[in-house]
């Protein structure tokens, strides 16, 4: 069905599909943006190029009227341009937002949201699936011999076939947070310090950095206080992990409200319990999600996230075919809710 959305909407002009499927603004969700290969996040997802990032933001710029968290707080609507809104953020704290980030989206003037993970700034520990793509990496840079030498071990550890690095990704991409005794096992047989890359790398912001970036006048937002899965969580457990990163980030940058992304995504929290939260705590902002342009609470934006550089260049950004999927996801959740309706209308 969304196959078929996407080749609908191929015939559609770029700049008309706002007027097809309405919504109030558009969320774009990166991680980083990079020249160099990260290993701690390869295997997790890609990541763009500067130069790439750029071509983005003169499409964003060019299509869209990018606006900043304060004005969707606000409800203020956009300038008479005839654009869209869109709003720009950012997962995870990664250093990158500073030190490559920060820089090209004041080039352009284009506001921000930076959300971070409370438990990883200054680097107090690696988060464990950073952990993974490390091992990962590892693994793949062993000698043939290496890795024949390595693979009995890493079978006993997982209690499963290791055939290769395929194999090795799956079971461990698998783990919890809850295994992380088990990851730690195999990365200390593959010589993976988490310890010495965080004093090497500091793949992280610092409180400073978090404090530069909201002196420049980008909004600073809550991932929670260890990027865990609120799904996984008790409501009260959830409520806690909200509550308790909102407010550190906002002591942080002297804020009196900041928003909160879903680590991960916000699938199985329960909305009523999200309202009653911010009817409470006067501290906690709007919440994000990675849903596309899914409709959601009017206190829920919806992103898209667009990490891959697949398709992307230099020249070229690849963020029309990113836009104009998530339309197509629309328009198909759109079809198959009417045939629902008529299926229920029909009483069979």
């Amino acid at each position: 069905m969304v196959t078929l959305a996407g080749e609908v909407l191929r015939l559609v002009p770029l700049r008309a599909l706002p007027r097809l499927i309405a919504r109030d603004v558009v969320g774009f969700c990166y991680h980083t943006v990079s020249e160099c290969r990260q290993p701690a996040v390869s295997h997790l997802y890609s990541c763009r190029t500067p130069a790439q990032f750029e071509r983005d933001l003169e499409f964003v710029c060019r299509e869209y009227e990018p606006v900043p968290y304060d004005d969707l707080v606000a409800g203020r609507v956009a300038a008479a341009t005839g654009r869209p809104r869109a709003i720009v953020t950012f997962d995870d704290g990664l250093k990158e937002c500073y030190s490559t980030i920060r820089p090209l989206l004041l080039k352009y003037g284009v506001p921000a949201v930076f959300f971070v993970t409370t438990g990883l700034l200054d680097n107090r520990r690696l988060f464990y699936r950073n952990k993974v793509s490390l091992c990962i990496d590892t693994y793949l840079r062993l000698s043939r011999t290496e890795a024949d030498a390595a693979r009995s071990d890493l079978e006993d550890l997982m209690g499963a076939p290791v055939r290769g690095w395929r194999d090795l990704a799956v079971h461990l991409h698998r783990l919890t947070p809850q295994a992380e005794d088990l990851l730690d096992a195999v990365s200390a047989r593959l010589g993976v310090d988490a310890d010495a890359y965080l004093r090497t790398n500091a793949p992280y912001l610092t409180t400073a950095q978090v404090r530069g970036l909201a002196r420049d006048g980008f909004t600073i937002g809550a991932h929670g206080l260890a990027h865990l899965r609120l799904y996984s969580m008790t409501p009260a457990e959830a409520e806690a992990d909200i509550v308790s990163s909102c407010e550190t980030v906002a002591r942080m940058v002297d804020r009196p409200t900041v928003p909160y992304a879903f680590p991960f995504d916000g699938r199985g929290v329960s909305r009523e319990m999200l309202r009653a939260v911010r009817s409470q705590h006067s501290h906690v902002g709007l919440f994000f999600d990675s849903r596309g342009l899914a409709r959601d609470r009017d206190f829920v934006i919806n992103r898209i996230v667009v990490d891959s550089s697949t398709r992307a260049t230099h020249q070229v950004t690849n963020l029309p075919a990113y836009v104009r999927n998530a339309y197509a996801v629309e328009l198909a959740r759109a079809v198959i809710a009417a045939r629902i309706l008529r299926w229920r209308g029909d009483g069979v």
